[in-house]
């Protein structure tokens, strides 16, 4: 009995590999050289304004963040779920809900800042039809190659991380069924999806583990969001593992800094000074490590 669950498990870790090599196969490769300030962004779940609308408690937040990001010409990456498209079938009504945000992140699209991944929540932004004037086409993965002599075949491989989770990848249509008709009604009676990755934690550590496998057995970097834990722990000498957590965190939003060959792991919040005046603070979780 041992060994067939044993076997299973293997054949189980195989086929999340082959999800991930799949969403990697023909990703575009962007260069340091190119772009020496990075900020990596997921899970901003940007709703249609209503109380289920996980992003509005953070907006003004995740709007000076992205102020912040274009004055210093970062480019931004969207690392998936960047629109909560499960619960609302229209693009457009939270295009215009949130005009203001969809503002500041063409800023960045049109001066060529700017890369978008898809996720499970907003997956239609891979249909051929799908268009925003605001943003560029999603990809299923990036790859961000190092520059210079110290980074010299170094490659970091970006994917939202759905690919190691079975019901958000290939049973997606019923996930979302589930989301829009089942848990978020039940949202309002304070119960919580027990299918979700980022509010499940046990199922969260199972798909992480399988995301930091893949890079250990590949010997190379794997940065992801889905499970909106934010960390930059999984790492070895040839290996690492980091997510950049997510927007819809109680009272605080987390990304990933990439600065001249370093990366950080920050935090976003609301903070009072000495007179009790209110302003969006930026702090440093964790870092800044060596990225190149």
């Amino acid at each position: 009995m041992l060994k067939r669950e044993v076997f299973c498990m293997l054949l189980s870790d195989r086929f999340y590999m082959r999800q991930i090599d799949k969403a990697l196969h023909s990703a575009p490769v962007i260069n340091t050289a190119d772009h020496p300030r990075l900020v990596l962004f997921s899970d901003c779940h940007r709703g249609n304004g209503t109380w289920s609308d996980s992003f509005l408690n953070n907006k003004t937040i995740y709007e000076a963040a992205l102020g912040y990001y274009f004055e210093r010409d970062f480019t931004y990456i969207e690392l998936g779920d960047g629109d909560e498209l499960w619960e609302n079938r229209k693009f457009s009504d939270i295009e215009e809900i949130h005009s203001d945000i969809f503002k500041l992140l063409d800023k960045f699209n049109r001066t060529g800042r700017m890369y978008m991944i898809w996720g499970n929540h907003d997956r239609v932004k891979s249909r051929p039809g799908f268009k925003s004037a605001a943003l560029p086409s999603s990809t299923e993965a990036l790859i961000i190659k190092c520059s210079g002599s110290n980074g010299k075949g170094i490659r970091y491989n970006l994917i939202h991380g759905h690919q190691a989770d079975f019901l958000n990848n290939q049973l997606w249509k019923l996930a979302r069924w589930l989301v829009r008709y089942i848990w978020r009604p039940l949202e309002l009676a304070g119960i919580k999806d027990p299918t979700s990755a980022a509010r499940n934690y046990s199922k969260g550590k199972i798909i992480e583990d399988r995301m930091a496998d893949w890079a250990k057995l590949n010997q190379t970097h794997l940065i992801a969001g889905h499970t909106h834990r934010p960390t930059l722990s999984h790492s070895e000498k040839n290996w690492s593992y980091a997510n950049t957590g997510s927007c819809v965190h109680p009272s605080t939003i987390t990304c990933l800094e990439i600065i001249d060959g370093t990366i950080s792991l920050i935090k976003w919040a609301a903070c009072a000074d000495e007179n009790q005046y209110i302003h969006i603070c930026r702090y440093v979780i964790s870092g800044p490590e060596v990225f190149c």
